[in-house]
C-alpha cells in the first residue's frame, strides 16, 4: 500500500490514492445511476454541477470519481424550491486530524456535523464503510456531503 499524507482545510489524511482510483475504475456505476427513483434521476442529471471546484480537486487528490457516489438521499424540498440532498463516497485511508462529522447522539446513534465549504455545500469525514465499493472495508474514510439542487428533469416527476 503506497500512502501519502494529504492536508485539506482543517483535516489531515493518510491516503492510498492508487487503491482508491483502482476501486472506482472497477466500479461500473454510482449508486444513483443504478436507482430508478426520480430523486436519483434528478441528481444524476445535475451531478456535474453539484461539487465546488475545490471539492473536485480534493476528490482527484484522493482518487474518488465524483460520478460514482455510493448513495444519495433526499430529505426534503426547501422553501426556495431546492431539493435538500446528501450522499457519500469512500477512499482508502485514515483520518489523522480534524473534526469527525459523526457526533454521538445516543449510546447507539449519531448525528451529522458537516462543515460548510460553499454557500450551498457542506462536507464531512469519518472512519466508515457504509455500502462501500471497496473489497476490504477496513481503513476507509467516509466522505459525506450535503447540498440543495434544483429539479432539472421532467417537472411531472417531482417528489414533494
Amino acid at each position: 500500500m503506497a500512502t501519502s499524507i494529504l492536508k485539506f482545510k482543517d483535516w489531515t489524511f493518510e491516503v492510498d490514492k492508487e487503491l482508491t482510483e483502482k476501486t472506482y475504475k472497477n466500479t461500473p456505476n454510482g449508486g444513483a445511476d443504478t436507482c430508478v427513483c426520480n430523486d436519483c434521476k434528478n441528481y444524476v442529471a445535475y451531478r456535474e454541477k453539484v461539487f465546488p471546484k475545490e471539492i473536485l480537486a480534493f476528490f482527484n487528490e484522493v482518487g474518488i470519481d465524483f460520478r460514482k457516489e455510493v448513495e444519495i438521499t433526499t430529505w426534503q424540498v426547501r422553501s426556495n424550491g431546492l431539493y435538500h440532498i446528501g450522499g457519500w463516497f469512500h477512499f482508502k485511508g485514515i483520518l489523522l486530524t480534524g473534526k469527525n462529522y459523526r457526533v454521538p447522539s445516543s449510546p447507539t446513534g449519531y448525528t451529522y456535523d458537516l462543515t460548510s465549504i460553499a454557500d450551498n455545500f457542506s462536507i464531512g469525514f469519518a472512519p466508515g464503510n457504509d455500502l462501500t465499493f471497496f473489497e476490504e472495508n477496513n481503513g476507509l474514510v467516509q466522505v459525506e456531503f450535503d447540498t440543495n439542487i434544483p429539479w432539472v428533469i421532467n417537472k411531472s416527476l417531482k417528489t414533494e
